[in-house]
């Protein structure tokens, strides 16, 4: 406020121009102009996709242990996946709940073998492998998930009162993928002063190739890109 600079919330852009002057269309038609643009829209939750999961997040379907483990307590839970994430959530609600059932699609866990071992020692958590949620019910909640067993073909419905989705994070860098260059994961490549393969467009924080995605690690990327953004509007005039 104090730099007259002002705050658009509620709106998404779909797409941006380059050129000498940046242009960013958003959703409801409108286009922003300048002479600089800086990309830091993050990742979000990789979701499954099935039935039922739209319907039900924040009903009983969650992607964040840390956040909301403590509400099902006493509760038979689901942990889908088999990475670090996966198995740290399923740690953490076996404190808490019930039983919990990590479903893994592969025929092994992948995550790193200190959590297996911390894992192996509840007694309340039992793994399928190769095994893969085809679709979520409830009404007004979750009530039961059904797997499909892929090595024998076959689809169960398991009861449960939660669904933790744990299978990764998915870059918000569609809209410009053809417009600055994307590693294999869909991250903005950036060199070390935030700058991407095209002048004038920087980018920083989870959405880009710099690792270890920390809020502290986002929070410095920001301010290099900001004065790496104003270095370029001075020289460019």
């Amino acid at each position: 406020e104090q730099f007259e600079i002002g705050f658009l919330q509620g709106y998404k852009a779909t797409k941006v121009i380059d050129g000498n002057i940046k242009k960013v269309e958003c959703e409801d038609g409108n286009v922003y102009q300048a002479k600089s643009l800086i990309i830091t829209t993050g990742k979000r939750w990789r979701r499954l996709n099935v039935p039922g999961e739209a319907e039900l997040t924040g009903k009983g379907v969650a992607y964040c242990a840390i956040c909301d483990a403590p509400l099902f307590k006493d509760k038979d839970v689901i942990v889908v996946g088999g990475g670090n994430s996966a198995i740290e959530a399923a740690i953490d609600l076996a404190k808490l709940a019930t039983s919990v059932t990590v479903i893994q699609l592969l025929p092994s866990l992948t995550a790193d073998k200190v959590l297996i071992d911390e894992l192996s020692q509840f007694t309340n958590v039992s793994i399928l492998y190769e095994h893969e949620i085809k679709a979520i019910h409830g009404t007004g909640a979750v009530e039961a998930v059904t797997v499909h067993d892929i090595k024998n073909k076959k689809e169960n419905r398991l009861s449960v009162q939660g669904i933790f989705i744990e299978i990764g994070l998915v870059p918000n860098s569609d809209f410009v993928k053809n417009v600055v260059s994307l590693n294999e994961y869909g991250e903005i490549i950036i060199d070390c002063n935030c700058r991407t393969s095209r002048p004038g467009i920087f980018a920083a924080g989870d959405v880009t190739s710099v690792p270890y995605k920390q809020i502290i690690i986002a929070a410095g990327e920001g301010a290099k890109a900001a004065l790496s953004a104003c270095d370029y509007v001075l020289t460019n005039k």
